[in-house]
């Protein structure tokens, strides 16, 4: 898992190898919101490694489902 992050941009993008599984926003006081590759929002999260690893996690998942 990779997680890109930028202090100029509230948006991290998550990828698997090279493949965009997901993505990260800024939400300020309110924390770091995940979302799946299908901007299906994944909820609210503390830091962004938290937040990046539930988006990485919906991704295994939806692999594993079919």
């Amino acid at each position: 898992m990779t997680v890109r992050t930028s202090t100029a941009s509230p948006l991290s993008y998550v990828y698997d190898g090279k493949k965009c599984v997901g993505h990260v926003l800024a939400r300020g006081r309110a924390g770091y919101e995940g979302f799946n590759r299908n901007q299906q929002s994944l909820g609210l999260f503390r830091t962004a490694p938290e937040a990046a690893n539930a988006v990485f996690d919906a991704a295994a998942n939806e692999e594993r489902a079919g």
